[in-house]
Formats: structure tokens, sequence, C-alpha cells
């Protein structure tokens, strides 16, 4: 009967921490709901309908800085339903990979990887992505990635994103070749850096491919975050 006791504390701390994860989930999905209700259109219901426009208050007062996240894979923790929801769409194909694999890091190169990537794409292009490094990461090193995140050409720093790690750093980027917006959420987890990313195709809007990403790495960092 002695160690009944520390297991059932452990067990409150786990249900405690999850039910934390939840709300904060929930904080950033009911912001968005309360955008696109906001700007809905009050004539015609049959008219054209604007992108609905993110809600700045609650992103940026999500802080998921202190969750444990650990370097290792990952992919079959995270659940479909947010991938669907980030891609808009039914997942076409995937592509993953773990450290150790040799996988093509850029066009023309391939090499070992050294993080644990899980992509999932749709079929009008649309893709997310999440990565962590193998290797630990000091706040240091943290500190020069976001430097060069933050002089990305074609990118601007946005102002009031979720607190995704410390340091952390979130980007927009636009490209013409081919042409897409991509968003991109970036931190460290104690000395997990992780790296969420969503790109949809150049005529989303901007504002829906923000709210997009803002929900999908809330999401994975929360379920990440939630693993016992």
């Amino acid at each position: 009967m002695s160690g009944s006791s520390p297991r059932r504390r452990a067990r409150r701390r786990r249900s405690a921490r999850r039910l934390l994860l939840l709300a904060l989930v929930l904080a950033v999905t009911a912001g968005v709901v309360y955008a696109g209700i906001r700007d809905r259109p009050t004539g015609d219901v049959d008219a054209a309908r604007p992108s609905p426009s993110p809600s700045s208050t609650p992103s940026s007062s999500v802080d998921l800085s202190q969750l444990p996240i650990e370097r290792g894979s990952f992919c079959d923790q995270l659940d479909e339903r947010n991938v669907e929801a980030a891609l808009d769409s039914p997942v076409s194909d995937t592509s993953h990979y773990d450290s150790g694999d040799r996988v093509v890091l850029a066009p023309g190169v391939t090499d070992v990887s050294h993080e644990y990537d899980c992509t999932f794409s749709s079929a009008d292009g649309t893709e997310a992505r999440v990565w962590v490094f193998a290797e630990p990461v000091t706040a240091a090193v943290g500190r020069t990635i976001v430097r060069d995140a933050r002089a990305e050409k074609g990118c601007t720093v946005r102002p009031d994103p979720p607190t995704f790690g410390t340091p952390s750093v979130a980007t927009a980027c636009r490209t013409t070749k081919p042409a897409a917006r991509t968003v991109t959420l970036r931190g460290l987890f104690g000395d997990a850096w992780l790296s969420c990313r969503l790109s949809t195709p150049g005529a989303t809007a901007a504002a829906e491919t923000i709210q997009r990403a803002d929900q999908w790495c809330v999401r994975v960092a929360t379920t990440l975050g939630a693993r016992p």
C-alpha cells in the first residue's frame, strides 16, 4: 500500500496537465470561431464571404513554452483530425523520416537527417509539417536560429503569435515559384527545438493561412507535450 499514494499523485498531475493543455487549445479555437462569426456578412447568405480574420488576442495569450517536448519520433502521436483541419482537406500524401535516415533535405541534396519530421500534404498542394532536432539545443543556439529566421528573405516576423517556446519566432513568408504562403512557428522547449509549418497555395488569403497555422501548431505542441 505504501506505493499507492505516489501513483495516485502522479496520475492526478498528468490529468491536471492534460486539462490545462486542452484549455489552451480551446482558447485558440474559440478565438478563431469568434473571428469567423464576427466577419460574416449580414446580407444575402449566398453572397461571397470574406476569409475570416485571425483573432490575435487568443493566439498571443497562449504560452506553450513550458511543455515537455521530447526529441524523438512522434508522427503516430498526431491526431488525423488536426492534420485534416490544417490542410482543410483529407491527407493525400505523407513524407515522414527519423534521425539517421537518408533523405532529400533540399532540391538536389540528399544526406543523413538529424531531425524527426512529419509531413502531410493534400491534393491542392497544401502542406502541414512538424519537425524536432534530434540533438539538444541550448538557449544560445536557439537565439541564433531565431536571428537567422528573422532575416529570411521574403518573410515578415509576426508580432502577436502564440508563445511557441523560449526563445521562439513566428514568420509569414511568400514565394512565387511556386506561388505559396508559408507560416512557421519555431522555438525551444527545454532542450528540444520544435518547428511547425503550414504552406498553402498562393491564392489562399494570408489571414486564413495564419489562422490555420496557429491552430495546427498549438494543437501539435499540446499533443506532444501531453505525452506521459
